[in-house]
């Protein structure tokens, strides 16, 4: 490919892209750990109560319903986080997408993010997209606005400045 290339295309922040950057870039849940924290509140608070070891039982009361509403969070987590996104300032915004020799940029509004090469730590295919790792951070971006040829280019981009 050539070191001239460059793709450039825009879409829009709205619920279905929303959801399918989460279902593709979430890592499902595993049930004895994701509720892990939600227990151990709960038998925090159960020992506060039944031993009666404050002089008042409202702390042990407050750590049974902070495992009720821990435990809600993980069985909704996805939910929950469509609804913060759809709500957020960014719904509904054009974001541009750019793709070069020296890395991806994003722009939203007058800000741009640049990404070079060498910070993209893996470049992962999914189903539906590609996902960016940098670092513990995970970028998603959407096959449904990309072509082959781009596809074949950033994944090429990748390889090559892991080699340098």
């Amino acid at each position: 490919m050539s070191k001239d290339f460059e793709f450039t295309t825009e879409y829009t922040l709205d619920k279905p892209f929303f959801a399918e950057c989460y279902d593709q870039t979430s890592r499902p849940t595993e049930f004895p750990k994701s509720y892990l924290k939600a227990l151990l509140f709960l038998v925090f608070g159960v020992v506060l109560v039944k031993f009666e070891l404050l002089s008042d039982n409202y702390v042990g009361w407050f750590f049974i319903v902070l495992s009720v509403v821990e435990a809600l969070s993980v069985y909704f987590k996805r939910t929950w986080w469509l609804w913060r996104q759809t709500i957020s300032s960014s719904a509904g915004s054009k974001v541009g997408f750019q793709v070069d020799s020296t890395g991806v940029s994003y722009t939203r509004g007058t800000k741009t993010h640049h990404i070079a090469w060498n910070k993209i730590d893996q470049v992962q295919q999914s189903e539906l997209g590609l996902i960016l790792h940098i670092g513990k951070q995970r970028q998603y971006v959407s096959k449904s606005c990309l072509n082959d040829e781009v596809i074949a280019f950033m994944i090429e981009q990748h390889a090559v400045s892991k080699k340098n």
